[in-house]
């Protein structure tokens, strides 16, 4: 793995950085993370990432106590010793260290970021989408998710949805609500007549609010396309033209299936190719320059 790791303002080679054995974060997933990207060394949209982790950290009672000048300048360095195309960045607050379930007063969190390259866009999932398998859970949970570490399910259900030969999974909840992708919020888009409907579940379904979610609801309202936040049930996936999922680190990737259902996502005309440049244009207004999205290089 190429990049840089910081534990504790220490900075390391991937192969070289650690954690101490009694980490709660290693132990238990007790930790609260974030997850941004950066373009020519130019974060995203960080102030919306650095929120969303001390709200998460806030929920679990995990202390931060560095201030958010002190997480930008730290990984504003890394990206400086790094110089790539595009990085991913991801945050680690732990609760600090301790083998015992009861939490101990007086604990030091542990800050772990991580830096390194990311994938550019993908032209050939653009060409052909990717895949979901829907995933019923057994419980129900309403409102908002923190973000933490701990992606077990996520990693359990991909790996048997992939064996299936699907490339991701859409979960649903106790009430048949759909909620997410493993790592990424979806959008549905549908069609009746002239009549053109963009859906993405609530948070009250139970999903990470994402923050790439938020930007494509703003940027479409902003554009004067409506679009709905609203409880869409497992049986009315048949009736969605398109769907994507979104995340931060992905961006938007078109859907073309999920289970046995076809979507027209990819093709020319599709709303998601409007939408997918809408997003692209404001990634670039954030950065000050064009970007070629084939290779990542800025557009002079």
């Amino acid at each position: 793995m190429k990049g840089l790791i910081s534990v504790n303002n220490s900075i390391f080679k991937p192969e070289e950085a650690a954690v101490p054995a009694l980490d709660r974060g290693l132990l238990f997933a007790d930790n609260a993370i974030e997850v941004m990207v950066a373009f020519h060394g130019q974060i995203i949209d960080f102030d919306s990432h650095i929120n969303r982790l001390r709200s998460s950290a806030s929920e679990l009672d995990i202390p931060v106590p560095w201030t958010d000048e002190e997480f930008k300048f730290e990984i504003e360095s890394l990206l400086e010793s790094l110089s790539m195309l595009k990085a991913n960045i991801r945050i680690m607050i732990t609760r600090g260290n301790g083998i015992s379930l009861d939490v101990p007063e007086g604990l030091i969190p542990n800050k772990i970021i991580w830096c390194y390259p990311a994938k550019l866009q993908d032209n050939r999932i653009y060409e052909n989408g990717i895949s979901l398998k829907n995933k019923l859970l057994p419980y129900t949970n309403r409102g908002p998710a923190p973000k933490t570490g701990n992606y077990l399910r996520s990693i359990t259900a991909l790996n048997k949805a992939k064996k299936e030969s699907f490339d991701d999974v859409l979960w649903a909840n106790s009430s048949e609500e759909l909620t997410e992708a493993t790592t990424a919020n979806i959008f549905f888009i549908g069609r009746q007549g002239d009549l053109v409907e963009i859906a993405t579940p609530p948070a009250n379904s139970g999903l990470l609010v994402g923050i790439t979610r938020n930007t494509i609801a703003s940027l479409l309202r902003r554009s004067q396309i409506a679009v709905t936040e609203r409880i869409i049930y497992k049986d009315e996936i048949a009736r969605f033209d398109e769907a994507f999922v979104c995340s931060t680190v992905r961006g938007l990737v078109p859907v073309c299936r999920i289970d046995r259902h076809r979507m027209h996502t990819m093709r020319e005309n599709s709303t998601f190719r409007h939408i997918n440049r809408l997003y692209l244009t404001w990634i670039e207004s954030q950065l000050g320059f064009r970007v070629d999205w084939n290779d990542g290089t800025a557009v002079k």
